[in-house]
């Protein structure tokens, strides 16, 4: 999600921090004669019994009051590396499976012993809701579930509305939830000498785990083509596929700019408008980015990403905290030449004009709720760091803080659809497509004709004109995806999807492009932390999310004229520094956003960023899904002594006798950077699924795009997002993806350029 900051309060991810939790109390279900414990919402019930000595297994029931979307209960309290059952209606029938969430993406088929079988009893669908009632057997699983050991559990449950992709299949890829929340489940109430009497009334023919797959793919149809065709078909409407497709429309070329998302703020037609205020939509409020993904109907996160990314009209940049970190030169160090700061400088000032970024985006200059900056910048100045103008100076990343740069315009979210996609939008040669999701490019052999789309669940081709390009900036975790549909990348993972369930018709195998796709993925670590404040200045007031949530009049008010506090984002300092660890002298840089929504508290995000040599391994599931084949964080040594000395500096401040914050977690006054870092979670600053380079991928290198950005082993085909970046940057990635779009483009029309002179 390019320039995002981790969306740390949504989902079961919250859910570790939020206060009193709902309790089970006892339900007899008439329909079974079972005696559960409840938890029960307004669209959802879910239901434990157990038998009288713990064991591996329970009985379980869980309903929805919805005739589509899903259901699930987290047996761990959470939603990453928890034990998830999801259930969902397929007509009259219920479909459930066991699934384990690695990253905050759609979660992956529970690869372990367990078994659910279903009790006919008490499952039913129809057009007002469904129950699905079961037997789960060997389904205590250490680490991932409760383990008995208390008499209360902690559990949590989410609902969607919205339909899965494939109600039938067990591993359908899921949307994003509208609802959730946290419960206790009072285990010792739930036991019951009577359970084996229940555990008898269970089908011996299980759901899950679901019956291996058939025949793959199966017949593939021909996609109907279109009429209309076009100079270039870019695919994805983000931070790097809007600024690409307006420089390449001002040329006067027939640019069609195709989204797989709808609409997002409302000067493109959003709808989630705020009941405060009904000309602009959850999307458009800068101090309210965090309550995007809880907000039903805004529907702008993907189901078919390794991670959290946004598939919505502006991708990352419409949901993400709006930071806007101009990347230092070094930052290009590692690209290849011809990409090097020098090279790419006359892009970036073309970008720095366009697109407006602020320390103040309140309209009157001042600078409102900003008790976390004048307690931590004290504290990091006292500390001997130095205070910056986070905008002009962004070499300066050795002990520094700032204010946050932020993409804010006129009291709105900034970014490209802002700055960019307007002007795009006033050209006739240009055309936005929403609600079209690009499956892969149609190539013979080298060359590129044009796209296949999916469009209201059936498939079209778009076709290009003769020497017409295809632009992918679908983001670092999609564009490998059109890549595997397009019979480019490795070679075990283009037969993932020959023999895969998404009826995507590849090249002949003759014509596959072996290049190493996903081989060498980065992303940020992130670890969400918070501190107390000391002293009287824990008394000094913040905004809270409760007044966010029910703001005043006078806050609405000012709204209305770009200033206060909803014009802000919530990041209210930056800071940076870098680190060197003995152990391989690569130097690495730290990153740290401030926030918080609590009287006497602030919250550090902590990112170790540029110089990271953690790497992971991007693959393709049977479902048309990206997932981590290997985790990209924090797999070196290095890596690891470098965030923990950092840490170890942070806590060293904390203890000193006028020290503005300490540490309440784990350790106290004695803590070590082992108990502050617990919890990582990617940042979503992923890139290199698709690296630049003059290395050759087809001939052993690392390169899968050359210095035009062209699809090497093809005649035009080009990458313009994150994904070709070699190595995460220093900051947030919206900036850096903006900048090196704008390259890639004049790179683009110059290779039109060059091409037709020859």
């Amino acid at each position: 999600m390019p320039g995002s900051t981790f969306i740390s309060t949504i989902g079961f991810l919250a859910l570790a921090v939020t206060g009193a939790m709902a309790q089970t109390t006892e339900y007899m279900d008439p329909s079974t004669g079972i005696t559960f414990q409840r938890i029960l919402k307004s669209n959802y019930t879910f239901g434990i019994a157990l038998p009288k000595t713990f064991g591996s297994d329970f009985i379980g029931q869980i309903t929805s009051s919805t005739s589509e979307g899903w259901a699930s209960v987290s047996f761990g309290g959470r939603m990453i590396n928890s034990l998830l059952l999801v259930v969902y209606p397929d007509g009259e029938k219920v479909t459930a499976s066991l699934r384990v969430a690695p990253e905050y993406a759609s979660p992956l088929l529970f690869k372990g012993g367990a078994i659910l079988k279903p009790i006919p009893e008490g499952t039913s669908a129809d057009v007002t809701g469904f129950s699905y009632t079961f037997l789960c057997q060997n389904c205590i699983v250490e680490g991932l579930t409760f383990d008995g050991l208390h008499p209360v559990a902690s559990l949590a449950w989410a609902t969607s509305t919205n339909p899965v992709t494939h109600p039938s299949n067990p591993s359908s890829l899921l949307n994003y939830h509208d609802f959730y929340g946290r419960f206790n489940a009072d285990i010792q109430a739930a036991s019951s000498v009577k359970f084996a009497e229940w555990a008898a009334l269970a089908s011996d023919v299980p759901d899950f785990p679901p019956a291996p797959p058939g025949s793959g793919n199966g017949t593939i149809p021909n996609a109907p083509v279109r009429k209309e065709t076009y100079d270039y078909i870019v695919a994805g409407a983000g931070a790097a596929g809007i600024v690409a497709a307006e420089r390449i429309a001002e040329s006067g070329a027939s640019v069609l700019l195709l989204e797989r998302g709808g609409p997002s703020i409302y000067s493109t037609g959003g709808e989630v408008t705020m009941p405060w205020n009904d000309t602009v939509t959850i999307f458009d409020v800068p101090a309210i980015f965090r309550h995007i993904p809880s907000t039903p109907g805004t529907n702008a996160f993907c189901a078919d990403t390794a991670a959290q990314a946004a598939c919505v009209l502006g991708g990352g940049t419409a949901v993400n905290g709006m930071i806007f970190i101009r990347p230092p030169q070094r930052d290009f160090d590692d690209f290849p030449q011809g990409w090097h700061w020098d090279d790419v400088a006359d892009a970036a000032e073309r970008l720095y004009e366009r697109n407006t970024h602020t320390l103040y985006p309140s309209a009157d200059g001042e600078y409102y709720d900003g008790t976390i900056f004048d307690i931590a910048s004290k504290s990091f100045e006292s500390n001997g760091w130095t205070s910056v103008d986070g905008i002009e100076q962004p070499d300066a990343k050795h002990m520094i803080f700032s204010r946050g740069p932020c993409g804010i315009v006129n009291g709105l979210r900034g970014g490209p659809l802002r700055t960019y996609l307007p002007l795009a939008q006033s050209l006739k040669n240009f055309k936005l497509e929403l609600h079209t999701k690009v499956i892969r490019a149609v190539r013979t052999n080298s060359t590129v004709t044009g796209v296949e789309v999916e469009v209201s669940g059936g498939r079209e081709t778009v076709n290009i004109n003769p020497g017409g390009k295809v632009i992918l900036a679908s983001g670092a975790m999609s564009t490998p995806r059109i890549l595997f549909n397009s019979g480019i990348g490795p070679t075990e993972q283009i037969e993932i999807v020959a023999s895969g369930n998404t009826l995507v018709r590849l090249p002949e195998r003759s014509a596959w492009i072996d290049l190493p796709v996903g081989k060498r993925i980065q992303d940020h670590p992130l670890w969400l932390t918070t501190w107390n404040i000391t002293g009287d200045a824990a008394q000094l007031p913040i905004v809270s999310e409760e007044v966010l949530k029910n703001p005043p009049e006078e806050m609405v008010e000012d709204f209305s004229h770009a200033i206060g506090v909803f014009v802000e984002n919530d990041i209210r300092m930056e800071v940076f520094t870098d680190i060197t660890p003995s152990l391989d002298n690569v130097t690495r840089y730290m990153q740290v956003q401030f926030y918080g929504k609590t009287t006497g508290q602030f919250n550090m995000e902590i990112f170790l960023t540029h110089g990271s040599t953690s790497r992971g391994e991007l693959g393709i599931t049977a479902e048309g899904a990206t997932y981590h084949i290997k985790n990209p964080l924090m797999n070196t040594e290095g890596d690891r002594e470098a965030i923990s000395t950092f840490v170890e500096m942070l806590l060293e401040y904390s203890r000193r006798p006028d020290a503005a914050f300490v540490w309440p977690g784990p350790g106290g006054a004695n803590a070590t950077a082992r108990d502050v870092l617990t919890g990582m979670h990617s940042g979503i600053h992923v890139v290199a699924t698709a690296p630049i380079g003059t290395d050759d991928g087809r001939e052993g290198g690392n390169a899968v795009v050359d210095l035009d950005t062209r699809v090497y082993g093809t005649d035009n085909l080009f990458v313009v997002d994150a994904s070709i970046n070699p190595s995460v940057p220093t900051g947030n990635t919206m900036a850096i993806t903006m900048l090196v779009a704008e390259k890639a483009a004049e790179k683009i029309l110059a290779f039109d350029t060059m091409n037709a002179a020859l």
